[in-house]
């Protein structure tokens, strides 16, 4: 009868073993953060399977040699796999990124299949085990087994080949059927695809090989992933399409939109002319896949400002239409409501003081109504301008760009407020790029009318300069601390200026 000794249960290999095995769990602990669970996992198994092979000392004492080799077997089997896994861990988690090469998950699972079996075939073979017999019949068992399995092996052979090929890989937006979204993870069985919802679609491998799949934004030869959409809109038929497509592009690059490509840069085509109406749609390249919906409310605002501030209508579905006496009323009091907005806005212009109360009205009838969106630029640094713009509601960032460098913001004006005078009175070119800080509303003054009033009167043009001079004068003064007299000589030589500048431009005398 065997007796059983306890140092039969620990043998100074196993020890050596043991030692490894935990030293490199805190070498991936250390280097492979995100898998620390696994790795802990992996450290509780091998403990495990550690005193499992243990206890087939205890058993062959007992006499139970089946039951003893069985436990040994089974130890030193699981003790190999979690010996397999740490080692994928560091090799696939912290090793092979350090040379830049990321294998997709399902190679690593294969890799550990693969050295899990070829570990347990040499376990057999070390213990005498006739392995070719056992892999002839299994050969017999594969063929039985495939014939059930059939669809498992697909998806397993299909996920091989989609890494294989990388027609599509982890990080790719595809269109499957009715789902749009981006390829989350291969795997053995399926693909996971997230959709912009936040949905996650899961797809047999099979399913993928056998069906269509459409690679949005990406192209055979390569490139940023980029996604062209139509945002559609209608005017109607009796605005000239040329202006439509002008204002609308005009609109579309004076300030870059987030998320749309600067190259190739957005275009409008007239589609078609259905019941008076005319189609239009502007074309733009989406380099954020998942801001497509908010990129396209960003463009459809701006277009609609765009046609706001050029006074082009909209069309509406034709509808029978029921008038009732009230609304003349109606009609009536948004227009006086809107002439004494009109004089308001010409009240608040320091510049417009000197005139008289007619010539304030008549200046007022020419002002148009520039409504923007938030992020829209009104003036541009450098741009020639001819008309200045009366602030009445939102705010704007005056922006000023020196040498080459980018724009920064140097003041914040906030309605009610004016800028742009010298632009309407001299025609000089902006010194400064003004953006809307939020919805904003303007109401633009144009050298065409303002020339209408200094036509009637050009002493009016004096006046105004003595005022741009004084302003000009006053800052000088904050600025220097200005003497008496030197306050009057550049007050005579400003306004001299000035007078000169606004003569020559309104062609005055």
């Amino acid at each position: 009868m065997n007796t059983f000794r306890t140092e039969d249960l620990f043998k100074a290999e196993e020890f050596w073993l043991l030692a490894a095995f935990v030293l490199l769990a805190l070498v991936a602990l250390v280097a492979v953060r995100r898998e620390r669970r696994r790795v802990l996992g992996l450290v509780v198994l091998y403990i495990a399977a550690f005193a499992l092979h243990a206890s087939g000392a205890p058993l062959a004492a007992a006499g139970m040699p089946r039951a003893a080799e069985a436990a040994r077997l089974v130890g030193a089997l699981v003790q190999g796999i979690a010996f397999v896994n740490l080692l994928a861990a560091l090799a696939f988690g912290a090793a092979l990124p350090a040379l830049r090469i990321r294998p997709s998950k399902i190679f690593r699972e294969v890799a550990i299949a693969l050295s899990s079996l070829a570990w347990f075939l040499w376990l057999l073979s070390a213990r005498h085990v006739d392995v070719t017999g056992i892999v002839a019949t299994s050969a017999v068992i594969t063929a039985v087994l495939g014939l059930s399995l059939q669809d498992f092996l697909t998806n397993v052979m299909g996920g091989l080949a989609l890494q294989m090929d990388g027609s599509v890989a982890v990080g790719d937006w595809v269109r499957f059927g009715e789902a749009t979204g981006i390829v989350r993870e291969i795997s053995w069985r399926h693909v996971a695809i997230e959709t912009r919802d936040g949905e996650t679609l899961v797809v047999p491998n099979n399913q993928l090989m056998r069906n269509p799949v459409l690679l949005v934004g990406k192209t055979v030869g390569g490139g940023p992933v980029a996604l062209r959409r139509w945002v559609r809109f209608v005017v109607e038929d009796r605005v000239s399409p040329t202006s439509v497509v002008a204002v609308t592009l005009e609109a579309l690059r004076r300030e870059p939109i987030p998320n749309v490509a600067a190259e190739p840069a957005p275009d409008v085509v007239f589609e078609s002319v259905r019941d008076g109406s005319c189609e239009y749609a502007v074309r733009y390249w989406l380099s954020d896949l998942f801001a497509a919906d908010p990129t396209d409310s960003t463009v459809r605002t701006r277009i609609w400002f765009a046609m706001k501030r050029a006074g082009m209508p909209f069309a509406i579905p034709a509808s029978n239409v029921h008038l009732w006496s009230e609304e003349g009323v109606q009609r009536r009091e948004a227009a006086e409501a809107e002439r004494a907005a009109r004089r308001t806005a010409v009240e608040s212009v320091p510049v417009f003081a000197p005139l008289t109360p007619e010539e304030k009205e008549r200046l007022a009838e020419g002002l148009l109504f520039t409504p923007f969106a938030a992020g829209e630029a009104i003036l541009r640094q450098g741009a020639a301008a001819n008309h200045l713009f009366v602030l009445t509601k939102g705010s704007v960032d005056v922006r000023l760009e020196t040498d080459g460098k980018a724009s920064q913001v140097v003041a914040t004006l906030t309605a009610p407020d004016v800028f742009g005078e010298m632009g309407l009175l001299t025609g000089e070119p902006r010194k400064a790029t003004v953006v809307a800080v939020e919805e904003t509303e303007c109401w633009r003054v144009t050298k065409e009318a303002f020339h209408a009033v200094l036509a009637a009167r050009p002493a009016l043009a004096e006046e105004i300069s003595r005022i741009l001079a004084q302003r000009d004068v006053e800052l000088a003064d904050a600025r220097e601390g200005l003497s008496e007299v030197s306050k009057r000589l550049r007050l005579r030589d400003e306004q001299g200026s000035l007078l000169a500048k606004i003569q020559r431009f309104f062609r005055l005398g």
